[in-house]
């Protein structure tokens, strides 16, 4: 009987260890980290070292500093986002920032 629920417990800890694993490497895939390069206001841009992916487009919203800015404009490796005052007030130059891709179902006003 020990021998079983040792055995069932070392699979149920491999198998969390396999879904945390997962987990990451999805989340990784849909996400890209920049330094803040300026800010103007509301527009924020980001200047990222590695290719864009393609998911990141003009016009589409994302996650980022815990918000859901618009992609205001994509040039380069430069992407210029558009976040609420209050939030665009708090991001510092020189800072890191990660965007990672909208699950889709964030909520609307009324």
């Amino acid at each position: 009987m020990k021998r079983m629920i040792t055995k069932l417990a070392t699979i149920f800890v491999l198998a969390a260890f396999a879904t945390a694993a997962f987990a990451t490497a999805a989340f990784a895939a849909g996400s890209v980290t920049g330094k803040v390069t300026a800010i103007d206001g509301e527009k924020v841009s980001v200047t990222v070292e590695k290719e864009l992916p393609a998911w990141l487009k003009k016009g589409d919203s994302v996650q980022a500093m815990g918000g859901s800015p618009t992609v205001v404009d994509v040039k380069g490796n430069v992407v210029v986002l558009k976040f609420g005052k209050a939030k665009a007030a708090k991001i510092k130059a020189d800072s890191k920032m990660t965007i990672s891709e909208s699950a889709g179902d964030e909520l609307q006003g009324c």
